[in-house]
């Protein structure tokens, strides 16, 4: 039996680490040295498959998650985590 991949969103992890959007914004323009808005933070977590390699990097370091644990596309995992169809037989 193929183990079960758990991810988050973006959101979700931010809201675990106790992170407004506002200051995951200033986190990540100072990880990068510029300026990152409030509004871009909200697009990423809407938009998580338009999420570059090195911002998905920088929350993952912010939030103080695995990289691989957050999900990074913009629809439930679970069809592509569980794998096995025996699971629900």
């Amino acid at each position: 039996m193929q183990a079960t991949k758990f991810r988050i969103s973006l959101k979700a992890a931010r809201i675990n680490a106790g992170f407004s959007q506002e200051q995951a914004a200033e986190w990540i323009g100072h990880y990068f040295g510029t300026r990152v808005s409030r509004q871009r933070v909200s697009y990423l977590e809407a938009n998580p498959d338009d999420i570059a390699p090195g911002y998905g990097k920088a929350f993952a370091e912010l939030y103080q998650v695995p990289i691989d644990m957050i999900n990074f596309v913009p629809k439930s995992t679970l069809s592509y985590t569980i794998g096995d169809k025996e699971l629900f037989e």
